[in-house]
């Protein structure tokens, strides 16, 4: 007796589980053990109203708004994560903590008629590549635009700052 081959919906199920078990491995890289987060400070004397702009799929930090009183501070752990974030008065925060620690961030490093200035700033232990912060800080000390070339790496925690420009 011959031995039956197999259909091509059995070979297309086959190929899919292969794909699933790829994409099942992609997400539980070494890196998401290692408790990476988004964190977000106030430094100003007012509260600091927050909305994201999730890009590339990532998953929202927070639902909706978030507000940030006066010297505080808010911790949002991610495997990964891509997109923007705004804060009325101030300039918006682009920025990329990949699953492997790789990262793009931007911020501008002329904020004229910003209220609130803000700043970005990577850590890791250690860092590895280039990882300046980057934007204004307070009382006009500006840095870098962005990380230059993109070559920063390792990082396990993305810092927003938001100044209060009088301090």
């Amino acid at each position: 007796m011959a031995s039956p081959k197999p259909s091509s919906a059995a070979l297309l199920l086959l190929a899919a589980a292969a794909v699933l078990a790829l994409a099942r491995a992609d997400l539980t890289h070494d890196n998401c053990v290692k408790n990476k987060k988004v964190t977000v400070q106030n430094l100003c004397s007012h509260d600091v109203t927050l909305t994201l702009e999730p890009l590339a799929n990532s998953p929202p930090l927070f639902a909706g708004t978030y507000t940030l009183h006066p010297r505080s501070h808010a911790e949002f752990p991610v495997c990964w994560w891509t997109g923007r974030l705004r804060a009325p008065d101030a300039a918006q925060v682009e920025f990329h903590v990949g699953v492997d620690g790789g990262s793009f961030y931007l911020a501008p490093n002329a904020q004229p008629g910003q209220r609130v200035p803000v700043s970005v700033t990577p850590h890791g232990s250690p860092l590895q590549g280039r990882c300046p912060a980057v934007g204004c800080a307070i009382q006009g000390r500006c840095s870098v635009h962005q990380v230059p070339s993109g070559d920063c790496r390792n990082v396990q925690e993305m810092k927003i700052i938001y100044c209060n420009p009088h301090v």
